[in-house]
């Protein structure tokens, strides 16, 4: 109950965090999105419920914050988070080439759906200068997935006493997760 009292502010806490961060080593050229590392890690270790809710308030807060259309981060992350969730229960995703390679085609998943909205709804024509802006930032993000991962195992470690398992298939038609 407590971690749905605190979501709105940590979200809030870490968009900020990234847009400081983004602006003060890049100087506003690239954006470095944390908030794709985090739906990624709430995807491998979060139940459905608990992840959909932590995507739905990050991207909104997101969309608040960074004065997008209304509900355009919010759409974005949920189906980034309910791709994660679904991923993590076929595959084993453990591996830290897994989770940078997959960060990667998560970060350009929701690069091209800001572009491809931005040209249907309004038709600015940023479809040329794509990979020129976003590969970059897309990198960064996928080196920084693994070590995020693993802080993460680590504080779970801390409080837990051992690392929370990844939601997986049970073979009864369920999908059950240890978090």
């Amino acid at each position: 109950m407590i971690y749905y009292l605190l979501l709105p502010f940590l979200s809030i806490l870490l968009i900020v965090l990234q847009n400081t961060i983004a602006d003060i080593i890049f100087s506003g050229r690239l954006i470095l999105e944390i908030s794709i590392i985090v739906l990624v890690y709430a995807g491998f270790r979060f139940n459905l419920i608990k992840g959909s809710i932590s995507a739905f308030v990050l991207g909104f807060v997101f969309d608040c914050i960074s004065g997008s259309v209304l509900g355009l981060f919010t759409l974005i992350y949920v189906l980034i988070f309910l791709f994660s969730f679904f991923v993590s229960t076929r595959l084993i995703t453990e591996k830290m080439p897994f989770i940078a390679l997959f960060t990667l085609v998560c970060a350009f998943l929701e690069e091209f759906a800001v572009v491809l909205f931005y040209n249907l709804a309004y038709g600015f024509d940023m479809l040329h200068n794509t990979p020129v802006a976003f590969l970059p930032q897309a990198i960064i993000v996928s080196l920084l997935a693994p070590v995020f991962f693993y802080l993460m195992r680590r504080v779970e470690v801390f409080f837990y006493g051992k690392p929370a398992q990844s939601a997986e298939w049970t073979g009864t038609g369920r999908i059950s997760a240890e978090t």
